[in-house]
């Protein structure tokens, strides 16, 4: 159980028997009354934001949640194959629980699969991949002298932006978070 003051940014807590994020979490104390803590959380299983208050005194159950490492196998159709590091047990997921983030899969990659109540609810990337470019459109030249950037297709088929001087069979790390290019792998 978490208490009142172990309610904060990135507490994972259980709220109507769904996993919960706090994503902001603000302290406040009016004049003559209790303190609050208006948090507003993130439903992990539908994506939707709330709000709530708690009050001082409430307490909440801590979601139970656990992370495996795993390996991306391959897609077939809407199904997502995964071995568990550990157990060499595969996890079939659906692409639609990963939505555009599914692109970024390739064969081998080493992801999180996150369980709430031994189900899996959603699979963590690493946050910077490396990807072999495939494919790129001619930069376009604007108004701007700096960061001219061009489309360019990654091995998985996902098209980002990249830097003017970034050509094709050129290895470059990718944020997953922010779907932008990083830098150069001169791995």
């Amino acid at each position: 159980m978490l208490q009142f003051p172990q309610i904060k940014l990135g507490s994972i807590i259980n709220y109507n028997d769904a996993p919960c994020l706090v994503v902001k979490c603000d302290f406040m104390k009016v004049n003559r009354g209790k303190p609050v803590k208006q948090c507003t959380m993130k439903n992990l299983l539908t994506g939707g934001n709330f709000n709530y208050s708690f009050k001082s005194g409430e307490s909440i159950e801590e979601a139970d949640m656990k992370k495996e490492l795993a390996t991306f196998l391959y897609i077939s159709g809407d199904s997502l194959s995964f071995m568990v590091s550990s157990t060499y047990e595969t996890v079939e997921l659906n692409t639609e629980m990963l939505g555009d983030k599914a692109d970024y899969l390739k064969e081998g990659l080493e992801v999180h699969i996150v369980y709430f109540n031994d189900n899996p609810i959603s699979v963590d990337l690493p946050i910077k991949i490396s990807y072999t470019i495939t494919q790129t459109s001619p930069a376009v030249k604007g108004n701007s002298v700096n960061n001219i950037t061009k489309e360019a297709m990654l091995e998985t088929g996902k098209v980002v932006k990249v830097p003017a001087f970034i050509e094709e069979g050129e290895k470059v790390l990718i944020n997953t978070i922010e779907d932008e290019y990083v830098e150069r792998d001169n791995s």
